[in-house]
Order: structure tokens, then C-alpha cells, then sequence
């Protein structure tokens, strides 16, 4: 997916504007304070028996035991990492700042809407709040013209997930 949308802005978009969302960010205390606020969210999700079926994924999706290694764990989290960044680069970075020239602001909900249909099959307070979630990452992206500060605080929102889950199930 992320090959299609580079060569597309190279033939494009490159002498318009940076590669979707590449622009630098310098909001980072504003995005933990958005994080910090999701934490209490997260670990209260984390004690429900619909969130711990599907996380932490490094055990319910690679089938890793307390008894790996914390290599395994950490590998599988990085993979799981890097996953996010793509969906930041398409949904906030090309649904977004790629279509704002021809839909302004309206390019935003179409992209909220698509980008909550990747979390059917999740739980279902996920999966609905995927949507007001991807209406704010695309609203901070569409004023920021980033994709950094939504990355940091949907990355950190499944980092403490999984950090969240693994605590509840284990301790």
C-alpha cells in the first residue's frame, strides 16, 4: 500500500508538497497530554474479558508464551510498531492531506469511516471509537499537515494495549 502512494505523489504531488505528512512536528506536549488522557481508557479496556480475547496480540496473534523470550516479545511489538505507521501514511497522510485540495476538511469523515471499518472484528467499543479517533487524528493532521503526532498517540494508545493486557492476564 505505501509503494502505490509514494509513486503516486512522486507523479503528483512532490513539487507541491512534502511526501503526505512528512512535515515536522514541534506539538509533542500537546500529543502525550492527549495519550495521558486515553490512559485510564486503556487500562479499563484491558480488564474486559472482549479486549483481553484479542489482546496483546504478541500472544493472541503470534502465539508467544510467558515462557519466550522477551526478544520474541519485543520483535513481535516492534513488527506490530511498524504496522501503525502505514496506516498513518495511508489514512492520515494520503486520504487526508492528498485529498484536501479537492474536499477541504470533507476529506476527513470518508476517511474516519473507512478508517473505523479496518477495526470490525474487534471489540466493539474499539470499533466505534475508531471513528471519533480517526475524526481527531484526521482533524490534528489536516491542521498540522503531519502524520507524526497521530502516529505517536495511535501507536502509544496500542502500545499501552498490549502492555495494559499482558499486566491484566499475567499479574
Amino acid at each position: 500500500m505505501v509503494v502505490p502512494v509514494m509513486l503516486l505523489w512522486w507523479v503528483k504531488d512532490r513539487r507541491q508538497m512534502k511526501l503526505y505528512g512528512f512535515q515536522s512536528q514541534d506539538n509533542w506536549r500537546l500529543y502525550a497530554l492527549l495519550l495521558a488522557c486515553m490512559l485510564p481508557l486503556v487500562i479499563a479496556a484491558a480488564q474486559l474479558p472482549d479486549f483481553l480475547a484479542v489482546y496483546p496480540k504478541a500472544i493472541k496473534d503470534a502465539g508467544l508464551t510467558r515462557s519466550d523470550s522477551i526478544t520474541n516479545f519485543l520483535l513481535f511489538e516492534l513488527t506490530y510498531a511498524l504496522d501503525f505507521f502505514s496506516i498513518e501514511f495511508f489514512f492520515r497522510g494520503f486520504l487526508i492531506l492528498a485529498f484536501v485540495k479537492y474536499a477541504g476538511m470533507g476529506a476527513i469523515v470518508p476517511a474516519a469511516c473507512f478508517y473505523c471499518c479496518i477495526h470490525f472484528g474487534k471489540p466493539m467499543p474499539e470499533a466505534i471509537s475508531s471513528f471519533f479517533g480517526g475524526l481527531l487524528l484526521g482533524i490534528i493532521s489536516y491542521h498540522t499537515k503531519s502524520i507524526w503526532g497521530g502516529l505517536f498517540i495511535h501507536l502509544g494508545i496500542a502500545l499501552l494495549m498490549e502492555v495494559a493486557a499482558f499486566m491484566t492476564r499475567h499479574f
